[in-house]
């Protein structure tokens, strides 16, 4: 007999389970193994002694042996920790099943169209995620508990994969029913693909305490924002990205217009390949703006999910509350329980999860208790309860003199000399700002606009447009002085 039949055979035996290889060992009176790949070689000695001429009817016979477990045999620790696997992984994916075929009950009973349908089924698909992830640990468990003892690998995958797809199959049929295929089969494609170090992604060597790389995941969201070649990360604010990244925190990033609080979570998705979501707040923000209302939607009574629940619940996410201290602490009560570990919150008749990957930032020109400045009208104290759910409290800042003009060149494609030069003049603005005289401080993209308006307007008109009209009223007087005493016109036309 060729080694090529003699594999044909043993393959197909392996296939056999392993309480079935055990009984027809034990009915032909043959030696049983110390482990499964000797059983299987056992048998395919058996098949090719007995039936060299017909090896299919040795392989028939095999398959209709009684089950038997030998006691003691260290193999029964095997099929005792299989047998409870997969009965684990088909009661947790039933579980599963149950949550999404109660949510497309709930949605055909409310008249839900396929779009609320949907948002009914990414719930149900997050809760399977976790499921998942639960059945994942328990096998796990059951390796760890068998050892050394070596295995069909691929008899075990194939059984678990049965038990799955069994369990799973009424929620395909219910997803096929409601419509819903593509948005499923989107949801399911998002997930973490890779994880690289803050070099590889940042281009900055951050380490922890015991000199290692921090590592960051990365995602394959489509809806990423696009990558800013140009933008310039300090070690200090991406720590606590990465920090959020590894613990799941809520950050809040607090400091003055233009330190780069909304671009640095939106660039933060862009480099780990996240969906970037951000929300506005004002003083009639409610919490139905945000997360969503029941109303009249083509006549029929629906509860529409808001930006906040379409992102809390759409894996890899980054949400932004930006300018959270403008709304009422009555309407942001509601982020209390959504901000929790591991939440589930019950609203719009619906319980909502937390996806996996889903970050939410704050960013805000105050550190949640009140404006001491007085420069920021409107802004209020965030209620304590709120405030508490947010693990780090960040003073965002502007970038050091040395990496602004690094930043500035690098957008305008301008000389050093000239960045640094309109770089001094604007930190003369920012100082200001501390003695009232001016109001608001001019950001690093005024400085850009200011540079790239030299290119076809006079210097003043340039300064006036990209920098002085930006400003209220108050501080025309003291933005003209600064101007006067230290923008040099002869060096700026050298330098373009």
């Amino acid at each position: 007999m060729t080694a090529s039949t003699r594999n044909t055979i043993r393959t197909e035996i392996s296939r056999i389970p392993l309480n079935i290889r055990n009984g027809a060992l034990h009915a032909l009176g043959l030696p049983q193994g110390a482990s499964p790949i000797q059983t299987i070689d056992t048998l395919t000695d058996w098949v090719i002694a007995h039936y060299n001429t017909n090896p299919d009817q040795g392989i028939q016979l095999i398959k209709q042996a009684t089950p038997y477990n030998p006691i003691g045999n260290p193999l029964t620790t095997v099929d005792n920790a299989l047998s409870a696997t997969v009965q684990a992984t088909a009661t947790v994916a039933s579980r599963a099943e149950a949550t999404a075929l109660d949510a497309l009950r709930k949605a055909n009973e409310v008249g839900q169209d396929s779009l609320n349908s949907i948002g009914k089924l990414n719930d149900a698909i997050s809760n399977v995620n976790t499921n998942v992830g639960k059945v994942l640990s328990r096998l796990g468990k059951a390796e760890s508990a068998i050892g050394a003892i070596n295995f069909d690998d691929d008899a075990i995958q194939r059984a678990v994969n049965t038990v799955v797809a069994d369990a799973f199959a009424p929620f395909k049929r219910a997803v096929e029913s409601a419509g819903a295929q593509a948005v499923v089969a989107d949801l399911a494609s998002i997930y973490s693909t890779d994880t690289k170090s803050a070099s590889d992604v940042f281009g900055v060597d951050v380490r922890d305490p015991k000199g290692n790389p921090v590592m960051v995941r990365l995602w394959n969201d489509p809806s990423a924002p696009a990558v800013d070649p140009y933008f310039v990360w300090t070690e200090k604010v991406l720590r606590h990205f990465l920090l959020a990244d590894i613990n799941g925190d809520n950050v809040w990033l607090g400091g003055e217009k233009g330190t780069g609080k909304s671009e640095s979570v939106r660039q933060f998705c862009a480099r780990t390949g996240r969906a970037f979501k951000r929300i506005n707040f004002h003083k009639y923000t409610t919490c139905e703006d945000y997360c969503g209302a029941t109303g009249l939607v083509n006549g029929e009574t629906k509860f529409v999910k808001g930006d906040f629940l379409m992102g809390f619940t759409h894996p890899s996410t980054v949400i932004l509350l930006d300018e959270v201290t403008n709304a009422d602490a009555g309407e942001l009560a509601t982020l209390n329980g959504f901000l929790e570990p591991n939440s589930a919150v019950s609203y719009g008749g619906a319980v909502h999860t937390r996806a996996t990957g889903v970050l939410v930032f704050g960013a805000d020109n105050t550190l949640g208790n009140g404006d001491e400045s007085g420069r920021y009208a409107g802004t209020r104290n965030m209620n304590a309860s709120l405030m508490d759910r947010f693990a780090q409290v960040v003073r965002m800042e502007y970038l050091p003199i040395g990496a602004e003009v690094d930043a500035v060149m690098r957008h305008t494609g301008c000389t050093k000399e000239l960045a640094t030069h309109v770089l001094k003049s604007i930190r003369v603005a920012r100082a200001k700002v501390q003695t009232a005289d001016i109001v608001d401080a001019p950001s690093i993209r005024s400085v850009i606009a200011f540079i790239k308006s030299l290119k076809v307007l006079p210097v003043r008109d340039a300064w006036e447009t990209a920098v002085a009209n930006r400003q209220p009223s108050e501080s025309a007087t003291a933005l003209d002085a600064i101007f006067t005493a230290t923008i040099d016109h002869t060096l700026i036309a050298n330098n373009i």
